[in-house]
């Protein structure tokens, strides 16, 4: 098979390869004899089934295969022979042959490669740092929400639902007498208003509800309901508290139990810590954003590859369309919509396909790799977030192919890091 590379702009490339007939049709036999050596058919016995009647159940595929073969060969010895580094998915153009000639099969495709590019400084790049102190106020609140989340909830009977409490309601939203859309089972504080709700009168409508009151609430219908031609509207909200519940709050020495400590001194201690682990760890993202964003600016003239530009482009606007569609939205208005966010959305592409390399550019140059334990620490995480076993999780990853993804993320948070680590990170003046 003769193979032929022509590079056809700064990252794309055309594979061009011939198939003598002949050498086509020895796999192709061989492909319908090992097809026949293991089928089972009916009046014959395995291994004896006549050509034509393979060829005739099998054929196409066995044909398929043995394209797709010469095509993985092609691709594997222009790759090897160029020193081609390719990038995304190719697309092997199978279904463009045309086999009915008889002739050789003359074919080409494109393949999209790594830009090359002179990596600028990336070490020493400068940031300010936007780390804030924990206050004594944070502290107290975090408490006071640990409290919460640890509350045990009690019917509050006569005392009607506190202002604190917890109801479970139906809901139901009117607007000139007409009900468009109900709800029930609906899990509600007093104090976290229901979109469409002002927040005062929604509070003061439920303080105090007992089980089976009815409670009315104006409604304005929000900017994103379903029916389009309905928000902006006016009308009300009608809640059916089904229970009502206090909260009644933990000991302080059951939260130091919780927490393992002795006394309030050092739950203030335990909580300060935490808070400060949160936002430093807040902090260290926003400084790595800011990092990245520089070597992308400094990278801007960077070539990238056509096909994953459109491919990513065309992933994002099919997923703004299905949006738009779940919204309710008209076909006019989708594709206004689409044509308004265009730019937006090649921009956010470029952008990405930029971070791409220059993360995977750092890790190169740097020496930074995966290991195993990189990809166990990570199935664990996944596994703990989702009340799941590693186990599940790997299977569940390999099925769906999302180890490379996995891989490329891993990437990009160690070279964040090292980017954040090799800066120059100074304090507010």
């Amino acid at each position: 098979m003769q193979v032929t590379v022509e590079k056809t702009g700064p990252c794309e490339a055309k594979v061009s390869f011939t198939v003598p007939h002949d050498e086509f049709q020895s796999e192709y036999q061989k492909g319908l004899q090992q097809a026949g050596s293991t089928v089972k058919m009916k009046g014959f016995r395995p291994g004896k089934v006549p050509v034509k009647v393979l060829e005739k159940s099998f054929g196409a595929d066995v044909r398929r295969q043995a394209l797709e073969q010469f095509f993985k060969q092609a691709y594997e010895q222009a790759v090897q022979e160029n020193e081609l580094q390719p990038v995304g998915h190719q697309r092997l153009p199978l279904d463009e042959l045309d086999m009915s000639s008889g002739n050789d099969i003359e074919q080409s495709f494109e393949i999209s490669l790594r830009p090359e590019f002179e990596l600028g400084n990336y070490k020493g790049l400068s940031v300010e740092s936007e780390l804030a102190p924990v206050m004594d106020q944070e502290i107290e609140a975090a408490i006071e929400d640990l409290r919460r989340q640890r509350a045990t909830p009690e019917k509050s009977g006569d005392e009607g639902l506190p202002e604190d409490g917890v109801t479970v309601c139906e809901l139901e939203w009117k607007v000139d007498g007409e009900t468009i859309m109900e709800r029930e089972g609906l899990r509600l504080s007093p104090l976290q208003p229901v979109p469409g709700n002002d927040a005062d009168a929604y509070t003061k409508a439920l303080t105090g509800a007992k089980e089976g009151d009815v409670v009315e609430v104006p409604l304005t219908v929000p900017d994103d309901f379903d029916k389009e031609e309905l928000r902006g509207k006016t009308g009300t909200s009608y809640f059916t508290i089904v229970e009502a519940y206090k909260l009644v709050m933990p000991t302080d020495e059951e939260i130091y139990k919780l927490l393992e400590v002795e006394n309030s001194e050092e739950l203030h201690k335990v909580a300060k810590d935490r808070l400060t682990q949160a936002k430093t760890g807040q902090e260290n993202g926003r400084q790595e954003t800011v990092l990245l964003e520089q070597l992308i600016e400094a990278h801007k003239d960077m070539d990238l590859p056509g096909a994953m530009l459109e491919a990513q482009a065309q992933g994002r606007t099919a997923a703004l369309r299905q949006q738009l569609e779940e919204q309710g939205l008209d076909k006019d208005a989708i594709e206004a919509e689409v044509e308004k966010q265009a730019d937006s959305i090649n921009q956010l592409v470029e952008k990405g396909l930029r971070a791409f390399f220059l993360v995977h550019a750092v890790a190169d140059k740097e020496g930074i790799k995966l290991n195993q334990e990189d990809l166990n620490n990570e199935l664990m995480n996944i596994a703990n977030r989702n009340q799941a076993s590693v186990e599940e999780v790997a299977k569940y990853y390999r099925e769906n192919n999302l180890f490379e993804q996995m891989a490329i993320e891993l990437t990009e948070r160690k070279v964040r890091a090292f980017l954040r680590e090799n800066a120059k990170v100074s304090e507010p003046s």
